[in-house]
């Protein structure tokens, strides 16, 4: 629908008060006389008419290029190409942070990488996210940052102004009693709810097979071997066709697929992954934008 003047005028406002001038919704919502969600839905908007368009200059033309390409070729929304040997962890974190500024409800996935992420947010200035944060998935029983979610979006609420909830579980319960009893914690409970409403998701792909183990041979036999995944994200396994893969001893706790599918936006992060882990994650259709390296871009355009 054609913007009225005085439409795109009134978005052109909230979109300079918040990504110029660094207010918050709530202050913007005061600062024109409207409603806190009427901003939301004004910085969405001013996005999707092109009033907005973020871009991270991390290298040169040749990067957006590719990244169209990406786009056309499978049919992404948006996302990154970063150029090599450049410091990648902090313009992805810049880039998601923007990503994700409009986003009431964001949840956020595990994975290696999340961890130092998430702790670059402090440095792209960018404190004024409204809305909520939560994990997609319980914590690990190993000890690496990244696989602490509840930890991690703590973080992120304490650097960028979410307000956060946590899950309070782990993610590999021993035994389907042991999950049933979890589901039904307040906590839980909470989170689920919240899961319904999402606006935006962060999720990290890793390769299969790949270290720390998520508890494979427990959890799913020989199936993942015999299946012939190649990749994962929030603990689900994958082939190159996209095919999720089940176990029989699966008793993983995290956002279950048919909720994520409702989300409109799913940012993959996607770097240090291989090519196949990258084309089985991207053939799921769950990922909307993608962040990768100039040379992954390459090697999926090269198919």
């Amino acid at each position: 629908m054609r913007l009225s003047a005085r439409e795109r005028a009134q978005l052109i406002a909230a979109a300079r008060l918040y990504y110029e001038d660094n207010l918050t919704q709530a202050e913007i919502a005061k600062r024109l006389g409207v409603s806190r969600p009427i901003v939301s839905k004004m910085l969405t908007r001013a996005r999707e008419v092109g009033i907005v368009h973020i871009e991270i200059r991390g290298g040169d033309d040749q990067d957006s290029d590719v990244l169209e390409q990406l786009q056309r070729k499978y049919g992404l929304s948006g996302g990154l190409v970063l150029p090599n040997g450049k410091p990648l962890l902090e313009q992805a974190a810049r880039y998601l942070a923007l990503e994700t500024a409009a986003d009431k409800n964001l949840g956020l996935g595990w994975g290696y990488l999340a961890g130092d992420i998430v702790e670059k947010m402090s440095a792209t200035k960018l404190h004024n996210q409204d809305g909520f944060i939560y994990p997609l998935i319980g914590h690990a029983h190993f000890n690496i940052n990244g696989y602490h979610p509840d930890q991690l979006v703590r973080r992120w609420g304490e650097t960028m102004g979410r307000v956060p909830y946590y899950l309070n579980c782990p993610a590999l319960p021993d035994s389907v009693e042991q999950r049933d009893a979890l589901e039904v914690t307040a906590d839980y409970q909470v989170v689920q709810a919240l899961w319904g409403q999402m606006d935006a998701s962060i999720i990290f792909l890793r390769n299969f097979p790949s270290v720390p183990d998520e508890g494979t041979a427990t959890r799913f036999g020989d199936a993942l071997q015999k299946q012939r995944a190649v990749g994962s994200f929030l603990s689900y396994y994958f082939n190159e066709r996209g095919e999720f893969i089940s176990g029989n001893n699966d008793y993983c706790l995290h956002i279950p697929l048919a909720l994520l599918r409702r989300c409109r936006k799913i940012v993959g992060v996607g770097l240090n992954v291989g090519v196949k882990a990258l084309r089985g994650a991207l053939a799921t259709g769950l990922i909307t934008h993608l962040v990768v390296s100039r040379e992954q871009a390459q090697e999926l355009l090269g198919d």
